[in-house]
């Protein structure tokens, strides 16, 4: 009785251990992004190094390289705030001073993106992640939101009150 009961708890700790594994890759933001991931959803699975798109000779190529038709740079939209809480901490702040201090001219987002034009380069941000893809065009920023299955409309900062 004593051998049932020992291997009726070791199979419950180790589906316990499966369990907080599974979570983990799943809903950590830090985890979820990784390409290694394998619970990683692959449409928005992003991650590159920023070395990938420099030239041997160190200079940026401003092409991006692996049949990319944007490049990945370091979140700088949305400093020393917890990657868990960045949704909601957008949602507080007023949209105005924030297109004006992070030099967005037009934006739209929905619940899982940010989309905006800042200067020449249309930018898109997955709230919670590291990089922001960048891009040349408009068009191809929209297509690739187009793949991701979102519908976001860039508005100019008048448009929020």
């Amino acid at each position: 009785m004593r051998f049932i009961f020992s291997i009726v708890k070791n199979i419950v700790a180790v589906l316990a251990i499966i369990a907080i594994i599974y979570i983990a890759l799943k809903y950590a933001p830090f985890l979820r992004d990784q390409e290694w991931n394998p619970l990683s959803d692959t449409s928005n699975n992003v991650q590159q190094n920023l070395n990938d798109t420099q030239n041997p000779n160190g200079s940026s190529s401003g092409e991006p390289q692996n049949g990319k038709r944007y490049s990945l740079k370091e979140n700088d939209i949305i400093n020393n705030v917890p990657s868990s809480q960045i949704k909601n901490v957008f949602n507080m702040i007023d949209k105005r001073e924030f297109m004006s201090v992070s030099g967005i001219g037009r934006m739209g987002y929905n619940d899982k993106y940010l989309a905006g034009q800042r200067d020449d380069e249309f930018i898109i941000y997955k709230f919670g992640s590291d990089s922001i893809r960048v891009y040349k065009t408009e068009f191809e920023m929209q297509q690739d939101l187009n793949k991701l299955g979102q519908h976001i409309e860039l508005k100019p900062a008048d448009a929020y009150n």
